[in-house]
């Protein structure tokens, strides 16, 4: 829920930020300090060396582990008193922020290093001074809780929530148990606005019941594909961000021609930036143009979300269960690195799949190596295709569009990760009218067709 807030407030959370951002880098650098004191023993260096598959060197790797961190006090806990010594040392942060504060940030900065420890992140990163450092609380009872509307922060500071009070899933939110708050800022138009996050117990409130079809889903790079027993499907994926990326490709280049014409010494004759260190000066129109490709960014990002929501939304509606390809979409941004960017095809899948399982659906991925969907045909045939080939023609007389093909026989794909080709040729003959009446209702719209679906017109 968004806050009211006026100027002094602002700066108040800002300030209280601020000590956050201080008392994480320190958390994060005391981590750092005793990963790195572990990692150059010699116990360390002979515990890496073990074997993980061999169930006794597992549990003498485990053991080795959590006696170097307990010796160490590479911990959470030991952090966490870290972090509530250092808060304590210092009058001013101890003065602003709370102990359960402080504790969460300190968890922060230890799974952070922690993360990195296991090999899961390349580094840590400190927070530079400016940058907000959210704050959330143990509980709704100390320091930063919320009440009736109102957010309070310590003893003097009290935020209104500004949120629709009508509203039936705010409603039946507002009804749950709170078990702590979080406040975050977000960059709007230029002008910061404040947020206060709910963490609540128990379920959201659910507009539409879930369906009973089994669908079948292909997701590529730029379109989506969905055939359920009476509906298909094919449109372009988050259409509405095409329209704003192209906005941000013309600030993109704005913003690169006022950077040369403001350090044209730090550019060769050739155009490349010159190596080594440098002085970049930045004029008030480049801050402002800055400024405005934030700002798209930030669009971006939340109609790209919920344009995700809704798309999920409308499955599940239609399908109880769901099966689709496990793509590798790293691979994918080697090729279609800026549709990828935008669109987030794994960010979507991982919503749909978080919320078919919440309502007791099921959601399959499998592999491609062994189904080969693009490339196999009901009757049994397997014939490779190009990629600009978008229809599925085959001599036993099946002609689809291929994306609505794939996932067409991705519904029928077995627990063997083999299509089940007998199964799929007794249901083709109703499944190929759906099919049939979902391209006429395409080529009907074609004539209406906007700037962000010639993608989609393009394989008809």
């Amino acid at each position: 829920m968004r806050l009211k807030t006026n100027m002094m407030q602002e700066k108040h959370l800002l300030m209280l930020s601020d000590c956050g951002r201080q008392l994480y880098n320190a958390c994060l650098g005391e981590s750092l300090k005793r990963l790195k004191a572990i990692q150059n023993t010699e116990l360390y260096k002979e515990t890496i060396r073990l074997s993980r598959t061999s169930e006794t060197d597992i549990e003498k790797r485990r053991a080795n582990f959590k006696y170097l961190n307990e010796t160490f006090r590479f911990t959470d806990y030991s952090i966490q008193s870290f972090g509530t010594k250092t808060k304590n040392d210092s009058k001013f942060i101890a003065n602003h922020l709370g102990t359960h504060i402080c504790q969460k940030l300190s968890t922060r900065a230890f799974k952070a290093v922690q993360k990195f420890a296991f090999k899961k992140a390349k580094k840590v990163k400190f927070k530079r001074k400016g940058e907000f450092v959210s704050l959330e609380g143990k509980n709704n009872r100390t320091f930063l809780t919320y009440s009736n509307g109102f957010v309070f922060v310590g003893k003097n500071l009290s935020l209104k929530c500004l949120f629709d009070p009508k509203d039936k899933w705010m409603q039946n939110a507002l009804k749950h148990k709170i078990k702590y708050c979080r406040i975050i800022k977000k960059e709007v138009k230029g002008k910061n606005r404040f947020y206060v996050q709910l963490i609540l117990e128990g379920h959201p409130y659910r507009k539409y019941e879930i369906g009973k079809e089994g669908i079948g889903l292909d997701v590529g790079p730029s379109t989506i594909a969905i055939v359920g027993e009476s509906e298909a499907e094919l449109k372009e994926f988050c259409e509405e961000v095409v329209t704003i990326d192209k906005e941000k490709r013309r600030i993109n280049r704005k913003m690169d021609r006022q950077r040369r014409a403001n350090n044209p010494n730090n550019y060769q004759s050739n155009g490349v930036v010159k190596k080594g260190k440098k002085k970049w000066v930045n004029s008030k129109r480049y801050i402002k143009t800055r400024s405005e490709h934030r700002e798209l960014e930030r669009k971006i990002k939340e109609v790209r979300k919920h344009l995700h929501g809704r798309d999920t939304n409308q499955i599940l509606q239609q399908a109880s269960s769901i099966q689709t390809e496990k793509l590798s979409y790293k691979a994918f941004q080697k090729i279609f690195g800026k549709s990828i960017s935008r669109k987030a095809p794994s960010m979507f899948l991982k919503m749909l799949k978080r919320k078919v399982t919440s309502q007791g659906g099921t959601f399959r991925e499998f592999p491609t190596y062994s189904t080969k969907l693009s490339q196999t045909c009901h009757c049994g045939a397997i014939k490779k295709k190009r990629l600009k080939d978008r229809w599925h023609t085959c001599d036993c007389g099946v002609h689809a569009q291929r994306d609505l093909y794939s996932a067409f026989l991705a519904r029928y794909v077995s627990k063997s990760d083999h299509v089940n080709i007998q199964k799929a040729e007794k249901d083709w003959f109703q499944i190929s009218r759906v099919l049939e009446e979902c391209i006429s209702k395409l080529k009907n719209r074609k004539s209406e067709r906007t700037s962000y679906q010639h993608l989609v017109y393009k394989f008809l």
